[in-house]
């Protein structure tokens, strides 16, 4: 005679939880260090730390040519001037060379408030 197992099986199975979990860990793992804005460039140091930068500054970044940067993307100063004007409701953020020539930055923040943008940082990295 043949016994019947209809029981209800009411164990958790969590092999795909941790599947699940280990695919976003990557994910995240990998695009964080993409979510910092702006070209690498040697910054100023100072004592007070570094600048708070949030997702939706406008990074401008400067390198030690003299070169303008908006994110990652090399930008004349005329096309970055329009830009500007259709994003005034944000902050810009300067990055600047520490190589750069202060007549340079001067003229940028210049720029900057010229369209109407009063909210304005310069990015600094802290004394060690």
């Amino acid at each position: 005679m043949r016994k019947n197992n209809n029981k209800t099986f009411s164990d958790i199975n969590i092999t795909p939880l941790v599947d699940v979990m280990l695919v976003l860990l990557v994910i995240f793992m990998v695009t964080t260090p993409m979510l910092v804005k702006g070209i690498k460039v040697n910054l100023p140091k100072t004592k007070s730390g570094v600048t708070k930068i949030e997702k939706k500054d406008i990074i401008i970044s400067i390198d030690k040519n003299g070169r303008y940067y908006l994110d990652k993307v090399p930008i004349k100063l005329d096309a970055l001037k329009d830009y500007l004007k259709a994003h005034k409701n944000r902050t810009v953020i300067i990055k600047a060379d520490s190589m750069v020539n202060y007549g340079i930055v001067v003229s940028l923040i210049d720029t900057v408030k010229s369209v109407g943008i009063n909210r304005v940082g310069l990015a600094t990295q802290p004394k060690r």
